[in-house]
């Protein structure tokens, strides 16, 4: 299974989306709430239990989905961050890659249930698998 890159553009809630875009974006403010994203994601996948389940929380992924194409769009409009901006990030990476293996464990205990149906890859832009 291979897992496209997403850039970083995942899933905030609506409340946080809005609260967002009265803010100035900054490198970390998006980072941030691609971390929140992923939480939401990490939290939705987890309720992923059996065919039901899975099928009542696409809608859910869908919504995240469409609020990481709005944190990508963001982004793509920020200049090039400084080196503070990076180091600041960089504190960050530590829960990031925290949240982002709880995913990766869910899709592969989605994958090995046979959850991981077409629609579930499409929302969660997974690469089918080409054996």
């Amino acid at each position: 299974m291979k897992i496209l890159p997403y850039t970083c553009a995942l899933l905030i809630p609506a409340a946080a989306c809005h609260a967002a875009a009265e803010q100035i974006d900054t490198h970390h403010i998006l980072a941030q709430e691609i971390i929140h994203l992923l939480s939401e994601t990490e939290l939705v996948l987890s309720s992923c239990t059996d065919k039901m389940s899975t099928e009542a929380a696409l809608p859910r992924l869908r919504e995240l989905a469409q609020q990481a194409q709005s944190i990508h769009d963001r982004q793509l409009k920020l200049p090039n961050s400084t080196l503070q901006e990076d180091i600041s990030i960089a504190t960050l990476v530590q829960e990031f890659q925290l949240i982002w293996g709880a995913i990766c464990a869910h899709i592969e205990r989605l994958d090995t249930a046979g959850l991981l149906t077409p629609e579930l890859r499409e929302v969660l832009r997974i690469a089918p698998t080409t054996n």
